[in-house]
């Protein structure tokens, strides 16, 4: 059925990442993680990369960044909980490193992991310093399990050979500049979100997901297709915890989550160029779903409703303000490397 070779890697790269978030959400709901979807999330972001399955030195490595950036994450919402301004500089200088890294072929992976352990910890940090604390020991759990989901996805469903064709070109922008532009963006945002504690990570970490994953020179372009991918994943999340909720059984879970996840896995697989807006939604739909089953969150569907439209609405703030910003960054940069008409 799959004679052509990057058909079937399409294919198992679809199935790993289905994979992935299924075993991930059921995993950590069922074992009472303190942020559920986390190891699925870092398995998502880590499978989406398209690279090779990851070596002993990348973990190492990975594990050596997750727990730098999350002490230094943690350190600058204890020290500068009640002083808004160092809190900003601290948080904008961890946006400032990660953007750096994540858009960065090399260090992608790492830069990845930069931004989602700075804005899980901080996120819960708003909510309580000694939670976060507790959370920086019980991330090291979640961690370990989603690389180890990147693991066995690759073991389950390998990958023979890199996929090509389907990832964008690399930034016209340059590294420095697109970084500057993406902090800038999502800094306001997390400083307005700062008190929703939970609900303000499920916003950061998709409209992060999105600053890593569109070109800033062409982020206008994308305004309703990125909005449409995160109402997809928020819709998809929202019946998936309604199905749950009536059936609240083990194997209902498991169902639902590997339909779900399987649902998205096979769309972003399908068609490769919507890649960049269905990334964003499959975040969106693992923290919403898995948020929903812990005891920190509400799970009422009224919160799943609130927590979309503010996805949506952030989606759309940083779309706009990519369109502002834009001019500001210098022409030859932008015309630099770009394809003749």
């Amino acid at each position: 059925m799959f004679r052509d070779p990057a058909s079937r890697e399409r294919r198992n790269h679809g199935l790993r990442l289905a994979l992935a978030v299924a075993l991930g959400l059921v995993f950590e709901i069922l074992r009472g993680a303190l942020v559920p979807p986390l190891a699925a999330v870092i398995a998502l972001q880590l499978l989406a990369l398209s690279g090779a399955r990851p070596t002993a030195k990348m973990v190492v490595g990975l594990f050596v960044v997750i727990a730098g950036a999350s002490l230094f994450a943690y350190g600058v919402s204890a020290l500068t909980a009640d002083r808004i301004l160092p809190y900003a500089v601290g948080v904008g200088l961890i946006y400032l490193w990660g953007f750096a890294l994540a858009v960065q072929p090399k260090t992608a992976g790492v830069g990845t992991m930069v931004l989602t352990m700075g804005i899980v910890v901080t996120t819960i940090a708003a909510v309580s310093t000694t939670l976060a604390g507790v959370l920086v020991v019980e991330l090291l759990i979640s961690v370990a399990f989603g690389i180890a989901l990147v693991f066995l996805a690759h073991a389950v469903f390998p990958q023979r050979a890199l996929i090509t064709g389907t990832a964008a070109a690399g930034p016209i922008v340059g590294v420095g500049a697109r970084a500057l532009v993406a902090t800038l963006i999502i800094l306001p945002l997390h400083l307005a979100l700062t008190a929703d504690g939970f609900a303000a990570m499920v916003v950061l970490l998709t409209v992060a997901t999105m600053l890593r994953q569109v070109r800033i020179e062409q982020a206008a372009g994308y305004a309703a297709n990125v909005a449409a991918g995160n109402l997809l994943g928020g819709l998809l999340a929202a019946a998936a915890v309604m199905v749950v909720s009536l059936h609240d059984t083990i194997p209902v879970l498991a169902t639902v989550a590997a339909a779900s996840a399987l649902i998205i896995a096979w769309w972003l697989e399908r068609v490769p160029a919507l890649a960049h807006v269905l990334l964003p939604g499959f975040v969106g739909f693992a923290v919403l779903f898995g948020l929903a089953f812990t005891s920190s969150s509400l799970p009422a569907d009224v919160e799943l409703v609130k927590r979309l439209g503010q996805i949506v609405a952030a989606s759309l703030y940083a779309l706009a303000a990519v369109s502002l910003a834009l001019p500001l960054v210098p022409r030859q940069q932008r015309l630099a490397g770009a394809p003749a008409a």
